[in-house]
């Protein structure tokens, strides 16, 4: 992630920063709900494409996938203004606990995604090799030299 990051901080470069294989298999764990599946057969090819899924970051993919699939069950349960809820012995008006969930997974999910370089933002600070072509290294991402990634 430090090469696709490029080096804000200035900092040495750690050249011992392991280098975990590109993750061939882009179907959905079998152990996934159907809605959290359905969001990772989605999100896999295209993280796969831009080169930053790797066989260690099924786990972190699976957390982002859930916290999308939770974060789109709240939207059906808010649908059409239901974001407030009146108790029926005190005739409080409080948040429906839909949007409070909705809340949160759109957190998680922000917060996953943002470390594969999946917002405007991140992906603003990722940067590539345009030249690595040039001195016949394949280019970043490709996956084709075994997952790793010269930048």
């Amino acid at each position: 992630m430090h090469q696709l990051r490029g080096n804000p901080g200035k900092r040495a470069r750690n050249d011992k920063e392991p280098e975990p294989d590109v993750l061939q298999d882009l179907a959905a764990p079998a152990h996934l709900p159907a809605a959290t599946a359905a969001v990772w057969n989605q999100l896999a090819p295209q993280l796969k494409k831009a080169g930053v899924l790797t066989t260690i970051d099924t786990p972190a993919l699976e957390m982002a996938c859930d916290a999308i699939a939770t974060f789109r069950l709240c939207m059906e349960k808010t649908a059409e203004g239901r974001l407030l809820q009146k108790n029926a012995e005190t005739g409080s008006i409080s948040l429906s606990p839909w949007a409070m969930v909705k809340s949160m997974a759109y957190k998680q999910a922000l917060a996953v995604l943002r470390e594969f370089g999946a917002t405007p933002s991140a992906r603003s600070r990722v940067t590539i090799d345009p030249q690595g072509e040039l001195f016949g290294k394949e280019p970043a991402g490709t996956g084709t030299d075994g997952g790793h990634y010269d930048a």
